[in-house]
């Protein structure tokens, strides 16, 4: 009896030890799985304003040249939206390559986030709201040559920029076509014009009109980074507000909270915008 019962024991003690290992081997898998995973995933940092101001969507321009310089320091190189989407169709791969977008048309995309990216030898993407262009504070048509001279990539931001879920068929279908059509005249990509879905709103629909309309790809308010397993026309960002504090910390949670959720849709295709959705609701 004694025999068996130290024996059992051993058995025990195994089984234990066994099971430690096993998670042990799968914890230090999954971290190689999921840096990896970061490296080859393309995150779509997206923007608004680059200037001195308190709002949320205005990046001071201080805390602008220090995001840079962590995209620098962290290896990472820029590439317009439609390189990126013709070297999908491509078949290319990626390593520790971003998109920078600037949604809305504003005049500090030229005047101030362009001459900083400049330094880091960084380009950037210019979504621009059709009806807002020449207002105080945004981009006029010459203006708007002068970022493309940067090496900047000129897209759509709709014309009259208003959610595209809400418009009727037909009035979202007239405003894509007239946005598409006014960017092709002041841009031309071989890749095709982008999009950047106005308050990153979509829908099934939604994403028929803007295929229809002719749009290379598009980037949508869902949250995390993008491999081939995400369609072109319904990319996702990583937003980047102003915090008052810490505020590269923000920008480095973002990140890395986007690539947490890429990655587990990834693994398990369970997307966690869904719980984050529903955790935001409930609060």
């Amino acid at each position: 009896v004694y025999k068996r019962q130290r024996v059992s024991k051993m058995n025990r003690k195994t089984g234990i030890l066994l099971g430690l290992i096993a998670v042990a081997a799968g914890c230090a898998w999954a971290v190689h799985d999921f840096l990896d995973f970061r490296d080859r995933s393309v995150p779509i940092f997206a923007y608004h304003r680059v200037e001195d101001k308190s709002d949320l969507y205005s990046m001071p321009t201080d805390e602008f040249r220090t995001q840079m310089e962590y995209l620098k320091e962290n290896g990472y190189k820029t590439i317009k939206l439609g390189d990126y989407a013709s070297r999908r169709k491509a078949g290319d791969s990626f390593h520790k390559e971003c998109v920078l977008i600037f949604d809305d048309g504003y005049l500090d995309n030229l005047t101030n986030a362009a001459p900083i990216m400049k330094e880091y030898g960084y380009i950037g993407n210019m979504f621009m709201a059709g009806m807002y262009e020449g207002w105080p504070g945004y981009l006029t048509w010459d203006e708007e040559v002068k970022l493309a001279q940067y090496g900047w990539e000129l897209g759509s931001h709709t014309y009259i920029h208003k959610p595209l879920p809400l418009l009727s068929r037909q009035e979202r279908k007239a405003d894509l076509k007239k946005s598409h059509d006014h960017m092709l005249g002041l841009y031309y990509s071989p890749n095709g014009v982008t999009l950047s879905y106005p308050n990153g709103a979509y829908n099934k629909e939604v994403v028929e009109d803007v295929k229809e309309a002719g749009y290379a790809a598009g980037v949508t308010g869902l949250i995390g980074t993008n491999t081939e397993q995400d369609g072109l026309l319904t990319l996702r960002r990583v937003n980047v507000f102003h915090h008052k504090a810490k505020n590269l910390e923000h920008f480095k949670r973002a990140l890395y909270k986007a690539q947490l959720i890429s990655w587990v849709n990834e693994k398990t295709g369970y997307d966690l915008n869904r719980f984050l959705l529903w955790y935001y609701h409930k609060k």
